[in-house]
């Protein structure tokens, strides 16, 4: 933490299931002092694998699904503005690409937003491996957060003064405490606010 910021809220989060995934290079390459382990070399394989396995196994259930179930199954809209909004970047940093796997933490202070990577690779010390921050904006570029516990427990849609949102998803004990960090927040009764 920067010195003098207040730490309001900090949990680790995601992307929420609904929420679009963005393309492998338009996502960030983060961790890069990081040097990949024995255990991330052994799961390549098995991570092409399963890529090919999901692409072959059939592609016309894939089809059918992709072009009538797709829509029914994601209530509401989960991402609203481009990639190059705020909440398109904030999407984007949720996703980041590392050598290791990682922890995604997102961070609210007094003063900002900010996303946070804590490498989960440890090396043969013992020792945990590096943190670093990814993307970071000013507190007052986001408008609000709005519960989507209708749709699923933990969900979130976030809304920037650009006018855009995205859906994100915090994991594990205590994520309900997490919106209370926020300045504005929303039910899912209420309607996402519009900018104009």
């Amino acid at each position: 933490m920067p010195a003098g910021e207040l730490l309001r809220g900090d949990h680790g989060v995601f992307l929420a299931a609904r929420a679009p995934m963005p393309g492998y290079f338009r996502r960030p390459r983060a961790l890069r002092s990081e040097r990949r382990t024995l255990g991330s070399w052994l799961m390549i394989p098995v991570f092409w694998f399963a890529r090919l396995y999901e692409i072959t196994w059939n592609p016309i259930e894939a089809l059918v699904e992709a072009f009538t179930e797709r829509e029914s199954k994601k209530p509401g809209k989960p991402f609203h503005g481009g990639w190059n909004s705020l909440a398109g970047q904030l999407t984007l940093a949720v996703v980041p690409r590392t050598k290791n796997s990682r922890a995604v933490m997102l961070q609210v202070t007094d003063r900002r937003l900010q996303v946070v990577y804590v490498s989960q690779a440890r090396s043969f010390t013992g020792r945990p491996g590096p943190v670093e921050v990814g993307w970071t904006t000013d507190l007052r570029n986001v408008s609000w957060i709005r519960d989507r516990s209708d749709v699923a427990g933990g969900d979130h849609e976030i809304g920037f003064v650009d006018g855009s949102w995205c859906s994100v998803h915090f994991g594990g004990k205590g994520w309900s405490r997490m919106p209370e960090a926020f300045p504005v927040r929303l039910s899912h009764l209420d309607p996402v606010p519009s900018m104009g």
